[in-house]
């Protein structure tokens, strides 16, 4: 009987120790995950001027009801040294103009578990969309614009493809995409529709002017009280170049500027 019972004794040690062990090996793993990833959260901004409206560089004051991009397949990563990616893969159609002044930039999703490293720089593209009320557009603003006695309603779609890299990074106030490990950090992919507007408080001679078509060019297909156009009725529009260029300039991290690639327009354009 003593030694019957020693023997188990001896079996109920051994699970014991074996089961402290297990646990142990899960509680360090654990603890290694924790310390070496972070969560990254990918964010989409129009900036205060599409939630407040502004001010064209020919005097309309636009302001959005809503305005559609359909980003497709954002990847954070790091262009230098150790490669490091992190993709949100999928499809996004975010309303740029939702929230007041105050609002954050608009999330589209967030990635767990990610290894900690440099994440400043952001890839994406935008599409047309696929299925739902604006299928076969990328880009959809749809608000008012109006000049003295002038309120003009407007829905303009635009089709154009292209792929943006913002190989130097966010620029602005604060650093983004740095992740420490067991923290979270954010990335913007930011856009400005100013490009295609101009700005009535910058020079005349800026860019942001020079390049920009503003509201005038699409006041050509009002019809009705209302302007509602399509990228394919702009083409014989003498501008149509200039705002297609303008089109290529929206994608930015913050104030940093984005690379653009793949456009649709580019071999008509060229021509």
């Amino acid at each position: 009987m003593l030694k019957t019972m020693s023997s188990f004794h001896r079996q109920i040690i051994v699970f014991t120790l074996f089961a402290a062990m297990v646990i142990c090996g899960c509680s360090k793993k654990k603890e290694v995950v924790e310390e070496t990833t972070g969560t990254i959260i990918f964010t989409a901004n129009g900036e205060d001027f599409v939630r407040r409206g502004f001010v064209d560089k020919q005097g309309w004051n636009i302001s959005f009801d809503n305005l559609f991009v359909n980003i497709v397949d954002p990847v954070a990563y790091m262009p230098q040294g150790e490669k490091l990616e992190a993709s949100m893969g999928g499809t996004y159609r975010v309303d740029l103009a939702l929230g007041d002044d105050n609002a954050d930039p608009v999330t589209i999703g967030k990635l767990d578990n990610v290894k900690a490293g440099n994440y400043q720089s952001l890839k994406f593209k935008l599409k047309r969309a696929t299925e739902g009320d604006y299928k076969g557009f990328s880009i959809v603003m749809i608000g008012m614009a109006s000049k003295e006695d002038k309120t003009v309603p407007f829905t303009i779609k635009l089709d154009e493809e292209m792929d943006f890299d913002g190989k130097g990074g966010f620029v602005g106030d604060e650093i983004r995409g740095m992740l420490k490990p067991g923290d979270t950090t954010t990335v913007e992919m930011t856009f400005h529709f100013d490009h295609i507007f101009g700005d009535k408080e910058a020079p005349e001679d800026d860019h942001i002017n020079t390049g920009s078509v503003g509201f005038d060019f699409f006041k050509r297909f009002l019809k009705d009280g209302k302007v509602e156009v399509e990228q394919s009725e702009m083409k014989p529009e003498k501008d149509y170049k200039t705002l297609v260029e303008a089109i290529w300039t929206l994608g930015h991290l913050g104030e940093g500027h984005c690379e653009v690639s793949n456009q649709s327009s580019a071999g008509v354009i060229e021509q």
